[in-house]
């Protein structure tokens, strides 16, 4: 990860929602679960993942979704824009997963990892 000057900021495609992170990230991975594909609307997903108490919404209210698996997902209700992801998965508490391409400067900070791979889409090579 490039280091980040804070805070990172980010939000949602009509501007609707914007969100502040006042620490550096924990990690960063792309995910190809067939969840987030779903979630998303993308063959691939590529996630922040921070500290919770780190994160403050500055404007909107996203909306709000439990999944299947007992994850919150969080979007905003008037463009769509996937914003985070929290599970109460023990190896995740505590933690808030955001898209990286809803940040202002996504390209500061590129996956370090890769989560799924086993169900990656056959054409995506």
């Amino acid at each position: 990860m490039t280091a980040a000057v804070l805070p990172i900021t980010g939000g949602c495609y009509c501007g609707a929602i914007r969100y502040r992170i006042d620490q550096l990230p924990v990690g960063s991975e792309i995910c190809y679960c067939s969840n987030c594909r779903r979630a998303i609307g993308s063959h691939v997903t590529s996630w922040l993942r921070v500290k919770s108490e780190s994160f403050t919404l500055v404007q909107g209210e996203p909306r709000r979704y439990r999944t299947d698996t007992n994850a919150w997902r969080t979007f905003c209700g008037t463009c769509g824009t996937s914003l985070t992801y929290q599970s109460d998965w023990h190896d995740r508490e505590g933690l808030l997963d955001v898209t990286i391409a809803s940040l202002d400067r996504p390209e500061l900070f590129p996956p370090a990892s890769v989560s799924y791979e086993d169900e990656r889409i056959p054409w995506d090579s």
